[in-house]
């Protein structure tokens, strides 16, 4: 904040330095302060004409004749000495008009604008001339200034510059960058900042960017009636327009420091408002009553409230400081005392006739001022957005390591339920297969009644059992015609023996994908199906033929249907559940699981598995069939 007030400070001292700076003059030039004026004075009974009369320089029109238009021819001499050719020699005025003629020793040498006030001209800018040797004379030499004057534009004529031409020329150069370049540059500016804080506004609509814009761009439109010649509105309605734009400027002026100090009084309000827009009813009185003292009066009461307001706002700084409040205070108390010696110099002082406006060097300090407080709220929001998504970032890198110990800590968990699963199928595995058969042998020998060929028969069984699940652990997933073939492989020999004759009839089977379990547990699963098939066959079914067929069925042949079938006793008349370790291995799959006799009198057995893949078969775990024992 420190630096941002000494920067500004530094601003205004040198703006105001080199406002208040004469350029300085070389030896040689001439300050013509002594004339003769000859004056007419329009009024409601015709032209007054006065009568010649010696004055000194500078004439201000609006302090010598309130209210009035006119027209005045001013002569001022000037000597030159020694003799011809003389050098080149320069002519400056600072200020004059509105309209005027300048000749020399009675020869003309430049008019601009109608004396007899029939346009829109009004002189603004420095006048600078060479003046022609051939019209100068040893000796004594004459100016004529021929001026018209329209009530309240400021008009007359401020004390001209004779001299050197080089000098004349660097003198004028000095003039014309204080009285059109730098105004030129305040408007540029305060159109710039003006635009950028409507910009602002139209987003985020936030009151102090439209009071800012608004106030930028009035100010813009007031600065530029500085350079401008030819006015868009004759004189004194331009005047008018003139004064209701200071007027509105001043008012978004006021709502910018309440923007920034917070909510004035209600009072307070009130009166700056009526205060302000009081203007109008002032600029009527001024061209009904052809006077500029209601301006005076509007000046008496408006510049007090200024002052006063401004001294609440600094109670409030004083007790409240931040740095918004600090520049936008000080700048709007600069230019309110920039505005009132201004008003002292067009409407009061003569000797300040020629000076420039200040207000419209110190104006820039609000524009200033405020893009200070956009920076700073733009840095304050983008250190918030920076904050926040360095926030976020930690967050998130939080929330990951923390799901990535929760990742490990599931994977974990995962891993010792699948050793469980693991260790659980093979106990089943174990006990449905190996264990069964096992435990037959025992009971055999227990029993005492069986032979030892059956006996070795169940431990061959079991021994099979045990080659076929580590076989399946090989088997490719899903590949049912590899599991038929395996199965052939171990139980051929066997059903050989047992006198069976084995018919093999297996098409190419699609890949089995099952829709609820893995395809690996699945494979283990069809094995252990089809080996209690065969078994049962094998030891119960008293057949001679054993059938093994598989084929795909269902739409696109995505399912699969494999028989087992035999001409042997056949399952009965009774329709019995099966088995509980068949039933849940079946719905595991999801295949429908159905045992049925072939013959009509019930001889020769079907075990059918229908697989569904995909959308193939839809099968019905757990279907319920008939069966002739215990089916393994």
């Amino acid at each position: 904040m420190k630096r941002a007030v000494a920067a500004i400070g530094v601003v205004i001292a040198a703006l105001v330095v080199l406002g208040w700076t004469e350029a300085p003059r070389a030896a040689g030039v001439e300050r013509l302060v002594e004339a003769t004026v000859v004056v007419e004075i329009d009024s409601a009974a015709g032209v007054v004409r006065r009568p010649p009369q010696a004055i000194r320089l500078p004439l201000h029109w609006d302090v010598e004749f309130q209210g009035a238009s006119g027209r005045a021819t001013v002569t001022v001499p000037f000597r030159i000495e020694g003799d011809a050719p003389f050098p080149s020699r320069g002519l400056l005025v600072e200020r004059l008009g509105a309209a005027y003629e300048i000749a020399l020793n009675g020869e003309p040498l430049v008019a601009a604008g109608d004396l007899s006030g029939g346009d829109r001209f009004f002189a603004k800018r420095p006048v600078h001339l060479v003046l022609p040797a051939r019209l100068l004379h040893p000796g004594d030499n004459t100016l004529i200034f021929r001026l018209r004057a329209d009530a309240g534009y400021r008009a007359g004529l401020s004390p001209p510059f004779v001299g050197p031409a080089a000098e004349i020329d660097a003198l004028a150069g000095h003039h014309v960058f204080w009285r059109v370049g730098i105004p030129i540059a305040t408007s540029v500016f305060s159109l710039f900042v003006g635009g950028f804080c409507l910009l602002l506004w139209w987003q985020q609509r936030d009151g102090l960017y439209f009071w800012a814009g608004a106030g930028e761009m009035l100010w813009a439109a007031t600065v530029t009636d500085a350079v401008i010649e030819h006015a868009p509105l004759p004189w004194p309605w331009w005047g008018f327009v003139l004064i209701v734009l200071r007027a509105a400027w001043a008012w978004s002026l006021y709502a910018i420091g309440e923007q920034v100090f917070g909510r004035r009084p209600a009072i307070e309000r009130r009166a700056m408002a009526v205060v302000q827009w009081g203007v109008l009813p002032i600029a009527l009185a001024i061209g009904f009553l052809q006077s500029t003292r209601p301006l005076l009066v509007w000046y008496a009461v408006n510049f007090p409230l200024w002052f006063f307001v401004i001294a609440r706002l600094a109670r409030i700084a004083w007790r409240e400081a931040n740095a918004e409040r600090l520049l936008v205070g000080s700048a709007i108390l600069m230019v309110v005392v920039a505005t009132l010696r201004d008003a002292v110099a067009a409407r009061i002082s003569v000797a300040a006739y020629a000076e420039s406006a200040f207000a419209k060097y110190l104006a820039p300090m609000v524009g200033l001022a405020l893009l200070w407080i956009v920076a700073k709220r733009f840095r304050v929001a983008r250190q918030t957005v920076l904050d926040l998504n360095a926030s976020l970032t930690d967050r998130l890198n939080q929330q990951e390591a923390e799901l990535v110990a929760t990742f490990a800590q599931l994977s974990e968990v995962e891993r010792a339920r699948a050793i469980l699963a693991e260790r659980q199928r093979i106990l089943r595995d174990m006990h449905d297969g190996v264990g069964s058969h096992l435990a037959t042998a025992v009971r055999q020998l227990e029993g005492g009644e069986a032979s030892r060929g059956d006996v070795a028969s169940s431990l061959r069984d079991s021994l099979t059992q045990l080659k076929l699940s580590i076989d399946a652990m090989g088997l490719p997933p899903g590949d049912v015609n590899a599991l038929l073939a395996n199965l052939r492989f171990r139980l051929e020999p066997r059903i050989a023996k047992a006198g069976l004759v084995l018919r093999w009839d297996v098409d190419a089977l699609p890949a089995w994908t099952p829709r609820s379990i893995g395809a690996d547990e699945a494979m283990r699963h069809l094995q252990f199906l089809l080996m209690e098939a065969i078994s049962n066959v094998l030891q119960h079914a008293g057949a001679t033929t054993l059938n093994l067929e598989a084929r795909p069925v269902g739409e696109a042949g995505a399912a699969i249907e494999i028989c087992v079938v035999d001409d042997g006793r056949g399952p009965g008349k009774a329709t019995e559940v099966l088995p509980r370790s068949l039933r849940e291995r079946a719905q595991a799959i999801g295949a429908c699981l159905a045992v049925e006799a072939i013959t009509s009198d019930g001889r020769g057995t079907r075990v059918r598995l229908a697989l569904s893949s995909g959308t193939g078969l839809e099968a019905e775990p757990g279907s319920r069939g008939a069966s002739r024992g215990p089916l393994g």
